[in-house]
């Protein structure tokens, strides 16, 4: 008796943790999927608008006191790695998840 009391406890615990991990990916996905637009614009930024931001600041007509880590020469790229990186990670999950 105790092993079908101690297997159903187990399995009720692991529905719980799922349930959570499940609720709070699917915020997280509905959130990433909201920033799409921000995303296609910061590209768009960085193929066009960004160089010349860069050059201005070099040439100090940007405030020195302004957040601007956007000029920095990593920063958009690491994110659009990062961005790349975690969708490939989604589509192998994806496939697993459905195996």
């Amino acid at each position: 008796m105790n092993t079908i009391i101690d297997r159903i406890t187990k399995m009720e615990n692991i529905l719980d943790e799922l349930t959570i991990v499940v609720e709070k990916s699917d915020t997280a996905m509905n959130e990433l999927a909201d920033s799409l637009n921000d995303l296609n614009t910061l590209k768009k930024y960085y193929e066009s608008q960004y160089i010349k931001d860069v050059m201005a600041d070099k040439r100090l007509e940007v405030p020195q006191d302004l957040k601007r880590g956007v000029l920095s020469e990593d920063a958009v790229h690491i994110l659009l790695t990062d961005i790349f990186e975690l969708s490939n990670k989604m589509e192998k999950l994806s496939k697993e998840i459905r195996r």
